[in-house]
């Protein structure tokens, strides 16, 4: 809709962008679906997981395991069969319950099936909402398969260093290739203890304290971790090579508090001359993101990273698994855990309030250690990727919420997804109620569970503006805008239309404040914020000095592509301003040819300035002149140019 005759003066800050955000969008139908585990309805909802015990025999030459996984559950509606998730490739050896939280006292031998990757328990008795029970299932065998990335475990061998390394990463839904489990994001493990046997020349490394290592007849060891943090069951994970233990302590936020970071790094000199500054690096991160975030969350464990090659990193809750120390990627995966582990997404189909948020805690990284022309880079990077996605949303629809690479998509998910973040500070035009927005939202999902709804809710109850249209364009529409700026600089105004249409039909328009700079002629520059609510709008601006430029978009804020049009006078031939003139005229051809004379008639026709071989562009000093209309000509090698001024006084 071309919208005629209405015209928007805005001055500089005096008019908060984002208040145009208090009108709510229509409503938009959005496929809000939930994916759900096909075995949760049935079955997997029907308890609630309390603790694990794993104990496991672990190898770093291949994927066989074997040992036992104690779960501790609690029922939830009546119950006489448990169901768990475990690959078909792995061998149950027998079943055992026990009542209560008698872990030690298995004395039922239950019938069970393992089909179709699961495992379907007979209990000894209908178990009543709110009872709880032990099931100890014995298994072994060659675990994982050949996916690539995403195989729940993986035996490989480091290209740079030699090291061979076995390794877990269950997400999303690969935990059942190695432990049996319940892949429900609902369900967070209270506790968590893990037994890794492994021969007496390797380390084994999982989440939470290292309790001790025994050594055990055969050439074994025992590493013994327990975790009492709530935990979602994909980012429980262990790691098996030839390492050893760098650690050092990162300091919080406060005086004095401190978290050990605990780095299993290959065994190899060489390794720590590569990349030890890197890897102490990790506490100045630790220390940035307390202070803006509040306490690294699992502040009574530990942190670290387990080396392994899986070309990444995985933010394994307490230890992330990692390729090497690049700062970004360490970063990222620290950011995790408060973006990820400490509150996890409630669906998969909101991945963003993982990655997208990790995403954008490398760019906060980068501005607060390296300063902001790097973070600067970072996000011209970032809006690179993510303008090659057109079309889809940030939010997952439910129908591919299990395919990993449209999980975890690199344009939509990680970089797109970080740039959301990067508007809605923008829009809040305060780096102190942004950071208040993230920490308030941290302490009310903290070791939950959340969705963009609930960081919606946050957001608008800590900065009292809407932002539903934002959600509904931005989230769960796709693509992004496409701006034609057209403007032009008449007397004492700027006049400026803009046009903007979407890449993708699902939404053609994006309602967002937009803030353009404004090249004055004397050097100087002038910022103008500007709101949109129509695909055509006008706008003028009062505004004494002359525009030799406008630059949409200055700082990068928005995703957006945008195309910039001056319209001129005379012709299109040379600019001049301002217009009237009290004393500095500007005055510029546009052929970047020199200007032969410039003369100046009065309206009687005498000459009453004159400048010859002047320089293009230049500046004339008309304060000698009377007030009053004159005309300005311009000689060039070919062309007479002429416009009517007019000299003021103030």
């Amino acid at each position: 809709m071309y919208r005629l005759a209405v015209y928007i003066f805005l001055v500089v800050n005096a008019i908060p962008a984002a208040a145009q955000l208090l009108l709510p969008c229509p409503a938009v139908v959005v496929d809000m679906g939930e994916y759900r585990n096909p075995l949760d309805d049935r079955w997997l909802s029907a308890y609630d997981v309390k603790f694990y015990h794993l104990t496991l025999r672990v190898t770093n030459e291949s994927t066989r395991i074997g040992g036992s996984a104690v779960i501790l559950a609690e029922a939830v509606k009546e119950l006489d069969t448990l169901v768990v998730e475990l690959q078909d490739s792995l061998e149950v050896t027998g079943v055992e319950i026990a009542d209560g939280g008698e872990l030690d006292d298995f004395r039922f031998r239950a019938a069970y099936t393992h089909r179709e990757n699961a495992v379907y328990v007979a209990l000894d008795r209908t178990r009543l909402p709110g009872e709880q029970f032990a099931v100890k299932i014995s298994y072994g065998g060659v675990a994982g398969r050949n996916r690539g990335f995403f195989a729940g475990i993986t035996s490989a061998t480091d290209s740079e260093y030699g090291f061979r390394v076995t390794y877990t990463l269950s997400e999303p839904l690969n935990a059942r290739d190695w432990f049996p489990v319940k892949q429900v994001l609902g369900d967070k493990i209270d506790s968590v203890r893990m037994d890794l046997i492994c021969g007496d020349h390797l380390m084994a490394a999982s989440n939470g304290i290292l309790l001790g290592v025994e050594e055990l007849p055969g050439n074994e060891r025992l590493f013994r971790w327990r975790t009492n943090y709530p935990m979602a069951f994909y980012l429980l994970f262990f790691a098996v090579a030839e390492y050893r233990d760098f650690t050092f302590r990162a300091p919080l936020s406060s005086a004095g508090d401190s978290v050990p970071v605990q780095n299993y790094v290959y065994d190899s000199d060489q390794l720590l001359a590569d990349w030890t500054a890197e890897i102490r690096e990790t506490g100045r991160l630790i220390h940035t993101y307390s202070t803006l975030l509040g306490d690294y969350p699992f502040a009574a464990e530990k942190y670290g990273h387990a080396m392994a090659p899986l070309g990444g990193g995985m933010e394994h809750q307490t230890m992330t698994t990692i390729q090497d120390f690049d700062f970004y990627l360490v970063a990222h995966e620290l950011a995790h855990q408060w973006f990820g582990d400490h509150v996890t997404c409630g669906y998969w189909q909101d991945i963003w309030i993982n990655e997208g948020f990790a995403s954008y805690m490398e760019y906060v990284a980068a501005q607060q250690i390296f300063g902001q022309q790097a973070a600067d880079e970072w996000m011209s990077h970032a809006m690179s990727l993510a303008l090659g996605e057109t079309s889809g949303s940030v939010y997952v629809p439910e129908n591919r919420a299990d395919d990993p690479f449209r999980l975890f998509d690199t344009g939509l998910s990680y970089k797109k997804g970080a740039i959301l973040l990067h508007m809605i500070r923008y829009i809040l035009d305060q780096d102190s109620l942004f950071f208040q927005v993230l920490r308030t939202y941290l302490d009310r999902f903290g070791n939950g569970l959340a969705t963009g709804e609930d960081f919606r809710s946050v957001l608008e109850a800590e900065s009292g503006m809407d932002f539903s249209c934002f959600f509904e364009q931005w989230y769960y529409g796709e693509g992004y805008p496409l701006y034609q700026i057209t403007w032009r600089h008449d007397g004492d105004t700027l006049f400026l239309r803009s046009e903007q249409s979407g890449t993708s039909p699902a939404t053609p328009l994006f309602t967002i404040p937009f803030d353009v700079d404004l090249l004055l002629s004397d050097g100087s520059a002038v910022r103008k914020k500007f709101f949109q609510d129509q695909a055509v709008e006008h706008f003028k601006v009062p505004l004494k000095g002359l525009v030799r430029n406008l630059e949409f978009d200055p700082d990068n804020d928005l995703l957006n592509t945008a195309s910039v049009i001056r319209y001129t006078p005379s012709g299109g031939s040379f600019i001049f301003g301002p217009n009237p003139v009290n004393d500095q005229l500007y005055v510029e051809l546009f052929n970047r040819g020199p200007i032969r004379e410039i003369v100046i008639y009065s309206y009687s026709g005498q000459v009453v300035y004159r400048l010859s071989d002047a320089p293009n562009p230049v500046t004339l000093d008309l304060r000698p002149l009377a007030d009053g209309p004159y005309l300005l000509v311009l000689y060039d090698e070919t062309r007479t140019l002429m416009e009517r001024i007019v000299k003021i006084s103030e």
